[in-house]
């Protein structure tokens, strides 16, 4: 199954980097994939470059659990210092979280992995 991450109001691509590096170190998550889709280029340019969302390849529910659970923490670990907003989709699926309405790891956690579980 494919699930797309964005990170909403990061023009440059800049947080969405550090999102896959945290999702990259952590070891739950061995067993999927992570690639990073490119923003489609603006008028005038050769191409986008900067990176729009990632898209996480995961063989299991179970790695859903685990791949909400590392967002829920890199949110939680951003949330003290800056405003955060991503979106989370699978299918037609999608849930967004602010961390200036949500803040705690667990929390946040549960919310992507219901609503993620709940399509088949």
């Amino acid at each position: 199954m494919k699930i797309m991450i964005e990170v909403l109001g990061d023009d440059c691509g800049d947080e969405l980097h550090d999102l896959r590096e945290w999702l990259r170190d952590d070891a739950d998550l061995r067993g999927s994939s992570l690639l990073s889709l490119p923003r489609p280029p603006a008028d005038g340019e050769m191409n986008g470059g900067v990176p729009a969302a990632l898209e996480a390849t995961i063989m299991n529910k179970e790695l859903v659990v685990a791949l909400a659970g590392s967002i829920g923490g890199w949110l939680t670990a951003r949330a003290a210092s800056r405003r955060t907003r991503i979106r989370v989709r699978r299918g037609e699926v999608e849930v967004e979280i602010d961390t200036t309405k949500l803040r705690d790891a667990e929390k946040i956690a549960r919310t992507i992995q219901e609503q993620l579980n709940g399509v088949d």
